[in-house]
């Protein structure tokens, strides 16, 4: 059983795509009551879409602690489903330097529940602690989504 000592990260990037037809407020202010990240600290990239619509990125680093309670935020508040499918298709969620990426429905978010989504998804890239062996990382965040169930 992996404990939550053995689950570190040396940062977190949250980003998120608003459209022109959504609610840039609404969406900041479901963001920091489901997952418990500050409003303030987003930054924010304007750019304009293919047909003239104006499109914002909103971005924002998280410091190691804050990373490890949001990861432990996120695996409690998935269901069942979710966290097989992080457990039993883990490959597909971490990268050959040892990030581990979680995208989050925004709908959901807006209802105040957290799921996984690949579509309109907040993208949380988080950052391993770099260690000489990368792959006691990995197995410990495979360990951990398969034992909090």
């Amino acid at each position: 059983m992996v404990l939550e000592n053995d689950i570190r990260f040396s940062s977190a990037e949250i980003n998120v795509i608003i459209h022109a037809t959504e609610n840039e407020n609404k969406i900041l202010h479901s963001i920091n009551d489901a997952l418990s990240v500050s409003t303030d600290k987003f930054l924010t990239t304007t750019s304009e879409g293919q047909w003239g619509n104006k499109i914002m990125l909103l971005t924002v680093t998280i410091d190691s602690r804050a990373a490890k309670d949001l990861v432990l935020k996120i695996i409690s508040s998935l269901n069942s489903v979710d966290r097989n499918l992080l457990s039993n298709f883990f490959d597909k969620y971490v990268d050959e330097k040892g990030n581990l990426y979680i995208r989050l429905d925004k709908q959901r978010i807006c209802q105040g529940k957290i799921s996984l989504s690949e579509n309109d998804s907040i993208r949380i890239r988080f950052r391993p602690v770099r260690r000489y062996k990368p792959s006691v990382n990995l197995q410990n965040y495979r360990g951990f989504f398969s034992s909090n169930g």
